[in-house]
């Protein structure tokens, strides 16, 4: 059998498909990039807004029927915990009902009970699933989502939460496929060693995302993590930093560490340091996302004293303003962060390491006011992001904004305000990148592609990213011709020749 997986949202989901592969390759199937040669095409979905999801039902509609589907990922399990919380929320507090569901927890035995495969079975058997600890469900056909989906498109045949990954070949004989699983079964998903994981194909042998934590309990009052992901859990410092040395000693050269709150792991110093301990060939270490009130002095002396500590900071603002922060559980100050961004700056001062800095924005959050909103702009100009990754406020069911808050900001006036938003962004953004013109960088290749220009016949450009996490693209001078030396996935020093806003130009040197 010949499988592919379509991979929406962020990076956890790359790392978790990474591991969804390595399963079923154990399983004798095997990996294909291309839609088309499939038998099975996996969806591992992103909730984190609303067009995240109206994502998976366009690709459905899409789909040709003959492909059977499974889904999984953040947008099975916010449905179903949702479903659960609108039932028992009564005099009851949301943190107290994560547990509630079988999208919770960890099945107790690697050798667990299997049930629940058609509607009818779970129409004849309903159990208590925070009862029972050694109990995977197949399909989750008590999920109303399921139910809809499955009515829709027929070929919908298997939903599995990610918790689950390590007992796959299980529900793929229950459904009926002749599965010979030559692996280890797991209760434990995260300790599944994937070969590589890479949001770039072309760069997956060079490139890997490790979790050190999964779930989210800081419960901001717009986000849907914790309802989807469920609460904080933090994986072993022993096992994060075996499979960084796994990938390490197969050849993969950057890893990017990866949790909700990646820095509130209580020993995420420890776990950076001995990485970068480890012999091999690792070139770069990141991680996202932290939060500025997690940070510390010796993880800002990281990024100031070891050269393959990535000088890239992805920290989330989300507003500028004191009221929408309180509003939104942030827990933070615009002061405090604007102090964190001096920090970061004072780097470059005492060590002549410059970190660039990205971060989110929401705009149009609730009772969000034009004060409210300019004071969002003043700090964007006082930080100079690199670049803003800016979202429309859009309710999410469960969250306390959509229990408590009006979402009251129209439509027109989110679209305007982030169009403001984005024009500042695009001339600071330029601004920076104009700073960087006449600097070597190093830059990993991720694309390569034939010039059709006539008097470049037969010459490349490339593309790739810097270590500070800027998109360059560049030409090899040197080497012309068809093919050239260059090839994707590798590290190449690129002198800066041109920049504009969110793009770096530049030529190789050496």
């Amino acid at each position: 059998m010949k499988f592919t997986v379509i991979v929406f949202g962020c990076q956890m989901n790359y790392s978790d498909t990474a591991r969804i592969k390595a399963v079923l390759m154990h399983c004798g199937w095997s990996y294909v990039e291309m839609i088309d040669e499939a038998d099975v095409v996996i969806f591992d979905t992103c909730s984190v807004r609303q067009k995240s999801e109206d994502k998976v039902t366009g690709k459905l509609m899409n789909l040709d029927p003959s492909k059977k589907v499974w889904i999984t990922g953040c947008m099975i399990q916010h449905n179903l915990r949702n479903m659960v919380i609108k039932r028992k929320t009564q005099k009851k507090s949301i943190k107290g009902l994560m547990g509630v569901g079988n999208f919770v927890g960890t099945v107790e035995t690697i050798a667990p009970d299997v049930i629940g495969l058609t509607n009818l079975e779970i129409e004849e058997r309903r159990p208590k699933p925070s009862m029972e600890s050694n109990v995977v469900y197949i399909n989750h056909a008590f999920n109303p989502m399921f139910h809809t989906l499955h009515t829709t498109y027929p070929h919908v045949e298997l939903f599995f939460r990610i918790d689950d990954t390590g007992f796959l070949p299980l529900m793929m004989q229950r459904i009926g496929y002749d599965v010979h699983f030559d692996g280890e079964l797991t209760n434990e998903y995260t300790a599944i060693i994937p070969s590589s994981t890479s949001m770039h194909a072309a760069t997956s042998q060079i490139s890997a995302f490790i979790p050190i934590s999964t779930g989210c309990s800081q419960f901001c009052a717009f986000c849907i993590v914790p309802y989807a992901r469920g609460v904080e859990k933090y994986l072993d410092v022993d096992q994060i930093v075996a499979e960084a040395k796994h990938h390490i000693d197969h050849g993969i050269q950057e890893i990017t560490l990866l949790g909700q709150i990646v820095n509130k792991h209580p020993r995420f110093v420890e776990i950076c340091q001995r990485i970068l301990d480890l012999p091999g060939s690792l070139q770069w270490l990141r991680y996202t996302s932290p939060y500025p009130t997690f940070y510390d002095r010796w993880l800002l002396d990281l990024h100031a004293s070891d050269p393959r500590m990535c000088p890239h900071i992805h920290m989330p603002l989300q507003s500028g303003s004191d009221r929408i922060l309180k509003k939104m559980f942030r827990g933070y100050t615009s002061e405090q962060f604007r102090e964190f961004v001096d920090q970061i700056r004072a780097i470059e001062a005492s060590h002549g390491r410059k970190i660039s800095i990205t971060s989110d924005v929401i705009v149009g959050f609730c009772d969000e006011t034009e004060e409210d909103f300019q004071q969002t702009l003043d700090l964007v100009e006082y930080a100079r992001f690199d670049m803003i990754y800016i979202g429309k406020y859009s309710t999410r069911p469960g969250t306390y904004a959509a229990r408590r808050y009006e979402d009251d900001v129209s439509q027109a006036v989110k679209d305007e305000r982030r169009e403001r938003l984005n024009i500042i962004l695009k001339k600071i953004s330029t601004d920076n990148n104009h700073g960087e013109i006449g600097k070597t960088k190093k830059v990993l290749i991720t694309k390569k592609v034939r010039q059709w220009d006539s008097k470049a016949v037969g010459q490349y450009d490339y593309s790739g990213y810097t270590e500070d996490m800027k998109h360059i693209t560049f030409h090899d001078q040197k080497n012309p011709s068809e093919g050239g030396i260059l090839q994707v996935g590798q590290f190449v020093d690129v002198l800066v020749t041109g920049g504009e806003s969110f793009m770096l130009r530049g030529e190789v040197v050496g």
